[in-house]
């Protein structure tokens, strides 16, 4: 015969977690907690990318959250994110034509040198940008964030657990 040790007994008799632990568990501060995992991850990965320091900056602070019921959204008000998660295709950037004034380019070294889009310099095959692949950025610091979540989730759970047995004995 199959008999069920003591301490499950004992713990249906009292709620499993106190309600200021359940209050710790609720779906709301879990995604709250998350959120800030999710920024943390995103800003982290943005700072090992290649970028110039200036733009990691911008990128950085390009970023907000909107917490739903059930979910996190993730807004980038960063024109340049576009370009990260979706890639860019090799081509003529045409559109520098239309600058008004010139165009200031920032070299390796850090010195910012101006210069001016024509029709002429566009015509000798000029001013192509070199394209790059997508980014996982996002992905990536989703990913860690709820790893991240889990783990503090299970490590939190185990210490209620524990403790509710040790109060059963």
């Amino acid at each position: 015969m199959f008999a069920l040790p003591k301490f499950v007994a004992r713990i249906n008799r009292k709620p499993l977690l106190a309600a200021d632990e359940l209050e710790r568990l609720s779906p709301e501060k879990v995604l709250r907690s998350l959120k800030k995992e999710i920024l943390k991850a995103i800003r982290k990965n943005i700072m090992d990318e290649a970028f110039s320091p200036a733009a990691k900056k911008a990128l950085s602070k390009g970023l907000k959250t909107k917490l739903g019921p059930n979910s996190i959204t993730v807004i980038a008000t960063h024109p340049a994110f576009f370009a990260l998660v979706k890639g860019r295709e090799r081509g003529q950037m045409k559109w520098l034509q239309k600058a008004k004034s010139p165009i200031p380019i920032v070299l390796d070294s850090g010195d910012v040198i101006f210069r001016s889009a024509s029709a002429k310099s566009m015509a000798d095959g000029r001013w192509i940008h070199p394209g790059h692949k997508p980014t996982t950025l996002i992905e990536r610091a989703r990913r860690e964030a709820r790893s991240i979540v889990k783990k503090r989730m299970k490590k939190m759970l185990q210490k209620q657990l524990r403790a509710a047995q040790m109060n059963a004995r």
